[in-house]
């Protein structure tokens, strides 16, 4: 599968190193380039083709919007996909008006831009001529005879349940056979242990939360799961980075 290859236009150096390092837990997207203002990154779109582009509303010289109106854009779905970011809410009907594909308030959770790099990959691959289209990146799971793929971001939480293990999706709980032990070995990076029967993805976890001696994590769904102390060294240092 090629990589999405993108550019970040901010103004404030420290929401472009938040934004690339959320970005990094996805191996398949390639920063060709970063600015600190809005003729920098024009010129750099008129002259260079990438997929994707993160934009901030106020930035020195041309704003977000404006790129918007000059790169006059036909549809929201043509690349390069223009995402924009900002603290303003208020500047969203205009940013669709001017064919922006997406619109993140920041501080950008990791669930939102999870959603949104889902949509894009999508709007992209459908873009391309069909022998081109490189099937999503898919997680396994062996279930009797069968074997399921689901994607990555659908996967919440895997719950052990007697002598089986529980994946529980966006949409549906499935069982398999498989153990923790197992599963880690090959999951992505993201996915960790919290308690001696839970791994969580940690691109669903939204908040934490002390709970007696150990913690609670609450789900972007809203659903609760308990986590040990004991694997607290697991997930800590890896949610700070996402």
């Amino acid at each position: 599968m090629q990589p999405i290859r993108l550019v970040i236009a901010d103004d404030e150096p420290l929401a472009i190193s938040n934004l690339k390092a959320k970005l990094a837990n996805y191996p398949n997207l390639q920063i060709d380039a970063c600015f600190d203002n809005g003729d920098d990154t024009l010129t750099y779109l008129q002259q260079h083709q990438v997929d994707l582009v993160f934009l901030d509303i106020q930035m020195p010289g041309l704003k977000g919007i404006d790129i918007l109106k000059q790169l006059n854009k036909a549809s929201a779905l043509s690349p390069p996909l223009l995402v924009l970011v900002t603290a303003y809410e208020q500047y969203a009907f205009s940013a669709f008006e001017h064919f922006a594909f997406d619109y993140l308030l920041k501080p950008v959770s990791r669930q939102r831009l999870a959603q949104c790099l889902l949509d894009v990959r999508t709007t992209l691959d459908k873009n391309q001529p069909l022998s081109e289209v490189a099937p999503p990146h898919k997680l396994t799971f062996r279930t009797g005879a069968s074997t399921l793929l689901l994607d990555d971001i659908d996967v919440r939480v895997i719950e052990a349940a007697g002598n089986y293990m529980c994946v529980q999706t966006l949409s549906e709980n499935l069982v398999i056979r498989e153990t923790i032990k197992e599963l880690l070995q090959r999951l992505p990076a993201h996915f960790v242990q919290i308690h001696r029967s839970i791994l969580v993805n940690l691109h669903h976890v939204h908040k934490v939360k002390t709970h007696h001696n150990d913690y609670q994590f609450t789900l972007s769904d809203g659903k609760v799961v308990n986590a040990s102390r004991r694997y607290k060294q697991n997930w800590e240092g890896r949610l700070a980075e996402l």
